[in-house]
């Protein structure tokens, strides 16, 4: 069967020169629910697919209208996140992980470069899982597409993406027994816990089709292969380019069985407590770029210098329950940056933003990094920014018949400062950084959202270490964290995971195989609750959680293209304690079984 290339890769929208190899190994394949990465970690409310939280400071830097809706984000497809594939033959895979209480996840992706003049791409998956306690099963789906066309003299560039998300999540509101802490109300099997909500159901769905047309001058340079055969090459210096699309976005959640006790003065009527917010948006982008491509002669020089310019507008059209509103969003932007071809040992890149109409007026942003290279002695990188940008729509109004708000927040502020040294050689990476936030918002006891009146500072550091002798690895993160004020921002002061595992080939070199365990453990702190019906996390104080460690152990295979594992999670479940919470309410998963399969076709 045939192998990628060392020149196989992808790379994302916004960073259309920094190639990423595709991945052919075992690295954290047993990581199929989404809440891993490499650094701080997530929790979900108990099962994939549901609701998650961050275990750290967790800012929306994006630019522009934002709903507040973002606790679902990692299960779905956005276009900026999509790969496009650099490659010399096609490549297709699936994917399919199945556990415990019908927990499964299938995916699938296509890609194809024609020479050089079409190439595309599908990727689509699907979690359909029950989950252990009652009324928590989620079917969530994703499907993206990308399609991009070159004239002959390369030129003339057009480009289609194309993503969609659905997420259907039952809601439970969680249980009512706390079997974690009163060890004498827990039952045999989960699905003998009570759950607060019986009916509830969250929804959304997410639409997005960005069109771009590309011109591009530069110029052509010919690469002679033999005295017979010459290949011309075009090289872009200087492009034009003009976006446009559609995006609809709908968030929604319902209870056919309200509870007067749950939703307090959330509460509508019996038969039909709901939210709903559903926003269209249409971008039209236009912008220039410098990729600091020059001839030399008979050479192409590779300057360390490359820059973009240029202004979009955003027509808004929003509905939440039966309020409507309209606002244009207008704004000029401009980044600089080193140029990855260069091949120079520094790098940097500065770039800004202001809004001059719409919803987001008067939004800016101003950030840049320089990095510098030592080879043996590793890359050092500092970093600084600073942004005002206007509070997300459910921070701003929220409107039923029963609870308002329509907040005249001032605009939040964020100026942080942050540095990193990698020493990849004996895989070492150190982060530290410091953030000074103004206006912080957060939803209080009441589920209400609410501005601090003081400024907060954030700081939080992180180390992560790899050692390896011979087939034993050893993987470490820690992280540590703080800020002064607990009453809107709680987090664990102490975050480590680590991983150990065998790794080598067996049957005589024909197969990779990797044994090993992954062990996560963060501080205790007192846990956010979950709102269903806005879709957000707000401060609890009935209770302090308690943490106990967790250890999954799994096992990898690789047989040229096929890689299949199986993962035992939380097998220590009831060593040390019963088990913990994700959210106020809401336990773990316990002890539950997983394994799955990686088969990717070359051809």
């Amino acid at each position: 069967m045939a192998q990628l290339k060392e020149t196989d890769s992808y790379h994302y929208q916004d960073h259309p020169n920094t190639l990423i190899p595709i991945d052919t190994g075992l690295r954290n394949i047993e990581d199929y629910n989404f809440m891993p990465t490499d650094t701080w970690d997530y929790f979900n409310l108990g099962n994939t697919g549901q609701a998650h939280q961050y275990l750290a400071l967790d800012w929306n830097d994006n630019k522009g209208f934002k709903s507040g809706m973002t606790h679902f984000d990692r299960y779905k497809y956005q276009i900026d996140k999509i790969k496009y594939y650099q490659i010399e033959k096609p490549i297709s895979q699936i994917n399919y992980f199945l556990g415990s209480k019908r927990e499964n996840v299938f995916g699938a992706m296509l890609a194809h470069n024609i020479k050089n003049r079409l190439a595309y791409g599908v990727d689509f998956h699907r979690i359909q899982s029950t989950g252990v306690y009652n009324n928590m099963r989620s079917r969530n789906g994703n499907f993206s597409l990308y399609g991009i066309f070159s004239s002959k003299n390369s030129r003339y560039n057009l480009s289609v993406d194309m993503t969609f998300s659905q997420v259907k999540a039952e809601e439970n509101g969680g249980i009512r027994q706390d079997f974690i802490n009163n060890p004498e109300n827990r039952e045999s099997n989960k699905e003998f816990y009570e759950v607060t909500i019986d009916q509830g159901v969250t929804q959304h769905k997410n639409f997005d089709i960005l069109i771009t047309n590309s011109y591009h001058f530069g110029f052509s340079k010919v690469d002679s292969i033999s005295d017979s055969l010459a290949i011309k090459t075009f090289y872009p210096s200087f492009s034009i380019h003009y976006s446009t699309g559609t995006q609809k976005n709908t968030y929604g959640f319902i209870d056919n069985a309200a509870d007067t006790a749950v939703y307090d003065n959330f509460f509508q009527a019996e038969d039909s407590t709901f939210y709903r917010l559903y926003y269209h948006q249409i971008p039209n982008r236009i912008s220039l770029s410098y990729s600091g491509l020059m001839k030399n002669m008979d050479s192409v020089q590779y300057r360390n210098f490359s820059l973009e310019a240029g202004v979009q507008h955003d027509n808004i059209e929003l509905w939440q329950n039966k309020k409507e509103y309209t606002t244009n969003n207008l704004h000029v932007y401009g980044k600089i940056q080193s140029n990855p071809l260069s091949s120079k040992k520094w790098r940097y890149s500065a770039q800004a933003f202001y809004y001059l109409t719409g919803y987001n007026q008067h939004d800016w942003t101003a950030k840049g990094s320089f990095a510098y290279d030592f080879i043996k002695l590793g890359t050092l990188e500092v970093s600084g920014g600073v942004e005002q940008q206007e509070a997300s729509w459910i921070e701003h109004s929220f409107f039923s018949t029963t609870e308002q708000w329509e907040n005249d927040f001032s605009k939040k502020s964020r100026v942080v400062v942050s540095g990193d040294y990698l020493l990849p050689k004996y895989g070492f990476k150190l982060h530290g950084e410091y953030n000074i936030l103004t206006n912080y918002i957060y939803f209080n006891a009441d589920s209400r959202s609410e501005q601090l009146s003081s400024a907060m500072s954030y700081w939080q550091f992180y180390a992560s270490k790899t050692l390896q002798h011979k087939i034993m690895h050893f993987d470490n993160f820690i992280g540590i964290q703080g800020n002064n004020h607990q009453e809107a921002l709680r987090l664990p002061k102490v975050y480590l995971k680590s991983s150990f595992f065998l790794e080598g080939r067996i049957f005589k070199g024909k197969m990779l195989a990797r044994f090993g365990a992954d062990l996560r453990y963060n501080t205790q702190f007192a846990i956010n609750a979950w709102n269903p019906l806005i879709g957000q996390y707000y401060i609890q104080n009935e209770q302090q959680m308690k943490f106990t460690p967790r250890v999954d152990v799994f096992v990898a295979f690789q047989v040229k293209t096929l890689r299949v594992w199986a993962k035992a999670n939380y097998i220590n479940e009831g060593l040390i304690q019963t088990n913990y919470f994700n959210a106020l309410g809401y336990p773990d998963r316990g002890r539950t079984f997983a394994g799955g399969l990686i088969w990717r076709f070359l051809e």
